[in-house]
């Protein structure tokens, strides 16, 4: 299943995919200006607690820490932008796994 999103979008995966555990979020885009710098973006998952900060430096999964501590977010690793293709970057999040001091 693929639900595609547009920045600000969002999907209810409780609507969409009932029951599903396991999701992965690829991420693409193509942000050099014809003629202009080339561009890389990363992609980045915060595991937040209760107060809606994040829970440690381990928590932040992002190119340069590609595995949350317990290990239910995982990042792809970066890689080059390349012309607005689909999937850049991926997130796997295992939700059955994520524990229960993340709250957000």
């Amino acid at each position: 299943m693929s639900v595609p999103l547009s920045k600000g979008g969002n999907v209810s995966l409780n609507k969409e995919a009932p029951g599903r555990t396991t999701i992965t979020v690829g991420l693409g885009w193509d942000v050099r200006p014809a003629g202009g710098p080339d561009y890389n973006l990363d992609a980045s998952a915060l595991l937040c607690g209760e107060s809606g900060k994040v829970l440690s430096d381990e928590h932040l999964v992002f190119c340069n820490n590609l595995r949350s501590p317990d290990g239910s977010v995982t990042h792809s690793g970066g890689k080059p932008t390349d012309g607005g293709h689909r999937d850049n970057e991926q997130m796997h999040i295992d939700l059955a796994n994520v524990p229960p001091v993340v709250q957000k």
